[in-house]
């Protein structure tokens, strides 16, 4: 696979925010030499705002081919499933990575209403959404534009900045060890029966324990795809909890679209960016 240029710069947002939010990023990078990636699910939530157009666009259907617009300022939810996007917008972005469960201080909507969902910024947060990205436009450096994001965040707070220990708790040992934990066994300890803490889970995280647990075995398949050279599938299936490689190749498919050795040589560098043609 081959790289343009980029830039690419970060910051980890100063306490209490940095418990919700993993990272505000700026990209700007070369047009890509193909049209659309697939963008692999990871249980996390992001805004982005694309500093080139006012509009950003996703793709679905059989053939990736079922275009969806919106403004340039989006919410991305967590998605139980791969979505398409279109490379000629990633010129220059900013964004907002959210740790599992981060929204719940700063949106209205449930965790699980935002589940495999694009809702754009200004149904979110009215006018502030609505101009959030010319004000982010007219900031003069790529850490001016990240530090404006961070203060509009804590602006928007309409939820206490606090994590449940419950969710907290379930999310790190999902996160550690995916395929070795039960809902019986996360509930018993943290005191909750199964089905208000998966309840709980979901209104927070978007997702069931389940399907993040899936999603989180799938993230481990990637991470064993960087070292795919020395290892067959039939280990990777082992380490990663699926019963078999077939096991392995069915999910493999149903998340991304591909069998893990397309995936693996369509796979833009460690990203969950899957390059198309």
């Amino acid at each position: 696979m081959s790289y343009q240029p980029f830039l690419y710069y970060t910051l980890r947002p100063a306490p209490p925010l940095d418990r919700f939010v993993e990272q505000l990023w700026y990209w700007e990078g070369a047009p890509l030499a193909h049209a659309k990636d697939r963008l692999l699910p990871n249980g996390q939530c992001g805004l982005i705002v694309n500093l080139v157009e006012d509009e950003t666009r996703s793709y679905s259907g059989p053939d990736d081919d079922v275009m969806q617009r919106y403004p340039g300022a989006v919410l991305c939810g967590p998605y139980s499933r791969y979505f398409v996007i279109d490379t000629r917008e990633q010129r220059a972005n900013v964004g907002v990575g959210f740790r599992p469960g981060g929204t719940w201080p700063f949106f209205d909507p449930a965790g699980d209403e935002l589940q495999n969902q694009h809702v754009a910024l200004r149904e979110l947060w009215g006018s502030a959404g609505d101009t959030l990205r010319e004000r982010i436009l007219a900031a003069p450096t790529p850490r001016a534009k990240l530090l404006l994001l961070e203060a509009e965040l804590l602006q928007r707070v309409i939820r206490p900045l606090q994590r449940r220990a419950e969710v907290e708790f379930a999310v790190a040992r999902l996160n550690e060890a995916p395929h070795d934990y039960t809902i019986a066994m996360l509930s018993e300890h943290v005191g909750l029966s199964a089905r208000r803490f998966t309840r709980l889970f979901s209104l927070q995280v978007g997702l069931t324990p389940k399907l993040y647990a899936r999603v989180q075995r799938f993230q481990r398949v990637l991470e064993c795809m960087q070292d795919s050279a020395a290892r067959d599938w039939t280990e990777v299936a082992q380490d990663c909890g699926y019963f078999d490689q077939s096991h392995l190749i069915r999910d493999c498919r149903s998340l991304s679209g591909f069998t893990p050795t397309e995936l693996a040589a369509r796979r833009i560098g460690d990203s969950d960016h899957i390059a198309l043609t």
